[in-house]
């Protein structure tokens, strides 16, 4: 395979909903979620964001909990995660955690080859920036170049445009979702696969890996189903 095993984690309410209508910052789980989505960053290389989330929530996107920094150093990893930073416009003012790399890890905004010049240069002395693709990010070159980078394992934490990028591509090898115990509602409210969706006959089928409860929430693992490797 000449990209990385490609993994996306969401937590998403009962009625499918990433965040409100608002794009409020979503406060809908509980500390066992934040504990997987712990583990799940421990066993990635590098953890890809699109720019609707981080401006929505200029995350932090580093392994939080000690007990999950050990056990990323026991599986033989560097110290921190690259961030891959997904962004057309290279517009990233303000997003000072997403930009911060206190763990060494190494941040490279992927863009396109009409990104403003200017912000390149404003970026320059925080992170490496890769033009791959025209009009919009080709999401195939970059994951072709993160595998070349060294990348065998990476982590998607959307939000829902960027992952049906991903599934559109075919790009996309495991899914893990929490449900949580919530209602949001709202017509305009995100789920967490977004864009131009696919008609019926078109319908991509997953095949179920792991169901876990954990008091209220429940915790899916779906690997998705394909006739020839990606």
């Amino acid at each position: 395979m000449d990209r990385p095993f490609t993994y996306v984690n969401m937590a998403i309410t009962a009625d499918g909903k990433i965040t409100s209508a608002r794009r409020d910052y979503p406060r809908f789980t509980s500390p066992v979620d934040s504990r997987m989505m712990d583990r799940l960053r421990a066993e990635a290389d590098a953890i890809l964001v699109g720019a609707g989330t981080l401006r929505a929530d200029d995350p932090a996107l580093h392994v939080r909990e000690l007990a999950m920094q050990e056990y990323r150093r026991s599986l033989g990893k560097t110290r921190g995660l690259i961030k891959v930073l997904v962004t057309a416009s290279l517009d990233l003012a303000g997003l000072d955690r997403a930009l911060a790399d206190p763990d060494g890890g190494g941040i490279i905004v992927a863009t396109t080859e009409e990104a403003p010049t200017a912000r390149e240069a404003e970026l320059a002395s925080r992170a490496e920036v890769w033009r791959v693709g025209r009009g919009r990010v080709d999401l195939r070159l970059l994951l072709r170049r993160l595998k070349e980078r060294g990348v065998e394992r990476l982590l998607v934490e959307g939000g829902g445009e960027t992952n049906w990028a991903l599934v559109e591509h075919d790009l996309i090898d495991e899914i893990h979702v929490t449900l949580a115990p919530a209602l949001l509602g709202g017509r305009n409210a995100p789920t967490w696969l977004e864009g131009e969706g696919w008609t019926m006959d078109q319908v991509r089928r997953l095949t179920l890996v792991d169901l876990r409860r954990e008091g209220d929430e429940v915790y899916l693992h779906w690997a998705v189903v394909r006739d020839e490797p990606s």
